[in-house]
């Protein structure tokens, strides 16, 4: 009876210990291709080695427990250094081969091991950076394909590697093909709407940046530059969200430390530093806004030492744990200094700052709704296709801030051209002004009168010259005063040619020298046409005609410091005895200076070209006047 009752015994137990054993084993069927999907969580168990050391002939000495019963931490990033090991018991109890597909979700790497003759052998793996080409099963390497012989049972080991995320999870679970297929036909209906609003928002900011980069080259303002590379880093981060899918391949996913070391607040960052650096170029803050311009620029230097570390940790040091805090401490001081910087922004006033307020404004709010989207975890984290859903709220600040700061430099560049339309009308202004002061009436008056004295006097060879010299002299004031620069020996010629009539005009003349230093090749050098004509034609009326007894004028072409610099010496009465003479004169005499004055400022305003003129009253020991000498820098 005992021995009865023992018998009894035993068996109960073996049926309560094989009940256990089919409770915890993962049973197939053919119906499997019908019925989609097997979740596997409740029947596989859970080791996590957070040393990431423990070898795999050792992983069935620790202790597994049930998936279902862990929870994962949504926001910790202490996962990149972890193993996450599963087990699971797998039998086919037909008489068919059955080829499925297996996943535990989207991690940085996933390997199947089977145990045979107690040892396990791995029979596959994935990693999400690879390509479709090295992908066990192309269309998705979040899965792999599992064969299963008839009647017999498999015991799986999973090995599964993560990098941090905010949807962190673990489900283990068996789809057919044909689900598998029918689930991304179901998830592009599903997903439709941010495909195509992702899609219209990348080609906008596409559009918009190239155009600011076109405006940068024409225009030379930086501020087009550095708001075309805040909408380029804009697009760059979304095509790195959209590299996340399994079916896009553009650039991230050839570059795997892009995708995976960089995250979004790489870019984050990045765009930051050139959006402030347009604020900063745009509104000339250090003009109307000196204060919160050093606060800005400040700013802007903290925005690329946390870049310089996030770089380092992410990409070099490749620790996601401490990129993960890096990104914790970035979103708030980020988000604080957007709404600092917008109430700064309304302190401001100019024609141009309204839609800079509106834009900045609208940008801020989306941006913290985005970050309040992720640290909620708000965001749908159950997509097939556009895996990182982008943040509608974010995106539409963007276009809007986008349609204000696009309507702001519209406005601002059609200021630039009305206020260039009106410096090139001061520049043919100016030039014709030059022209009129260059065929001085008086001069022209003067020399004909040489030229028909010369004629009387029966001087026909003097007179001859002296005409060919004067019609070479007009032909060449016409045909520089075309054009904006000529050569420096142009130049110098045609103020030897004036020098020359001038002194043959007048019967006392003057002593003239001519010095040019050796080694300075006057045709390479440019130079504003007939710019020294006026300084030489006040050194012989003002300076030398009144002058009685020796009378000279020197003229020099030397080298300094990278610049060009010609010197016009006289030794006449000075300009403060001269001015005395010609007081009550009419002012047709010092009119081709000041032209040359208005000419050199136009010319810094339109040409970039600096040039300096120096003018020295030169003084005997006693005081008096000894001349007038007359240096000009002309860059070269």
């Amino acid at each position: 009876m005992r021995l009865f009752s023992l018998l009894i015994f035993y068996q109960l137990i073996g049926l309560t210990l094989s009940f256990a054993q089919k409770t915890d084993t993962i049973f197939l069927s053919q119906k499997l291709n019908d019925e989609g999907f097997i979740d596997a969580s409740k029947k596989t168990t859970l080791f996590i080695d957070s040393t990431s050391k423990i070898s795999l002939e050792n992983i069935d000495n620790q202790v597994f427990t049930n998936l279902s019963n862990f929870k994962f931490e949504q926001f910790s990033f202490s996962y990149s250094q972890y193993n996450f090991w599963l087990k699971l018991t797998v039998i086919n109890p037909t008489d068919s081969l059955i080829n499925i597909l297996f996943t535990t979700g989207i991690h940085k790497s996933m390997d199947v091991f089977m145990k045979v003759r107690g040892q396990y052998q791995k029979i596959q793996e994935v990693k999400q950076e690879w390509l479709p080409d090295k992908r066990p099963f192309r269309f998705d390497e979040k899965y792999v394909p599992l064969t299963f012989q008839p009647n017999k049972t498999y015991q799986l080991l999973i090995k599964v590697r993560e990098h941090p995320q905010l949807y962190f999870k673990l489900n283990p679970t068996f789809v057919s093909y044909d689900w598998e297929y029918e689930d991304k036909v179901r998830a592009f209906f599903d997903e439709y709407f941010i495909l195509t609003q992702d899609g219209l928002y990348i080609s906008v900011l596409v559009f918009v940046a190239i155009y600011m980069f076109i405006m940068f080259f024409v225009e030379g303002k930086k501020y087009y530059v550095y708001y075309g590379f805040y909408l380029f880093f804009l697009v760059l981060f979304s095509f790195w969200a959209i590299e996340h899918s399994p079916y896009t391949i553009i650039i991230f996913s050839y570059f795997p430390a892009l995708k995976f070391s960089g995250n979004n607040n790489t870019y984050l960052l990045i765009t930051n530093i050139f959006y402030f650096l347009f604020h900063y170029e745009f509104l000339e803050l250090p003009k109307i806004a000196p204060k919160f311009s050093k606060v800005l620029v400040f700013y802007i230097k903290v925005l690329i030492s946390l870049l310089i570390v996030d770089t380092f940790v992410n990409f070099v040091l490749e620790d996601y744990s401490l990129g993960g805090k890096i990104w914790i401490l970035t979103q708030p001081i980020i988000a604080i200094f957007g709404i600092y910087g917008t109430i700064q922004l309304y302190k401001l006033k100019g024609p141009l700052l309204r839609y800079i307020q509106i834009g900045s404004t609208v940008l801020v709010l989306g941006a913290i709704f985005g970050f309040l989207e992720q640290l909620l975890l708000i965001k749908p984290a159950n997509n097939v296709i556009m895996r990182l859903a982008p943040s509608i709220p974010f995106n539409i600040g963007v276009l809007i801030e986008l349609f204000c700061f696009s309507t702001a430099l519209g406005y601002k560049t059609w200021l630039t051209q009305r206020d260039r339309n009106h410096l090139m009308k001061s520049v043919k202004e100016s030039e014709l002004r030059t022209l009129r002061s260059q065929i001085n009436p008086h001069f022209v008056f003067n020399s004909l009168n040489s030229i028909k004295s010369q004629i009387l006097q029966d001087r026909s060879l003097e007179a001859s010259e002296y005409l060919t010299d004067f019609a070479t002299l007009m032909r060449s004031i016409l045909q520089f005063s075309k054009e904006k620069f000529i050569s420096l020996s142009d130049e110098l010629e045609t103020a030897v040619l004036y020098i020359k009539l001038e002194k043959l005009r007048f019967e006392e003349g003057f002593d003239f020298h001519y010095e040019l230093q050796e080694g300075i090749d006057t045709d390479e050098i440019l130079i504003p046409p007939m710019l020294l004509q006026p300084y030489i034609e006040n050194a012989i009326k003002h300076g030398l005609m009144n002058k009685e007894g020796n009378r000279s004028l020197t003229l020099s072409v030397t080298l300094e410091n990278h610049q060009v610099v010609i010197s016009i010496d006289d030794n006449g009465i000075g300009r403060e005895r001269a001015s005395l003479l010609i007081k009550n004169s009419p002012k047709h005499q010092s009119m081709g200076i000041n032209i040359n004055k208005e000419r050199i400022e136009l010319l810094s305003l339109t040409n970039d070209l600096h040039i300096h003129i120096n003018i020295i009253d030169k003084k005997l020991p006693d005081g008096n006047a000894a001349g007038t000498k007359v240096i000009i820098y002309l860059p070269f």
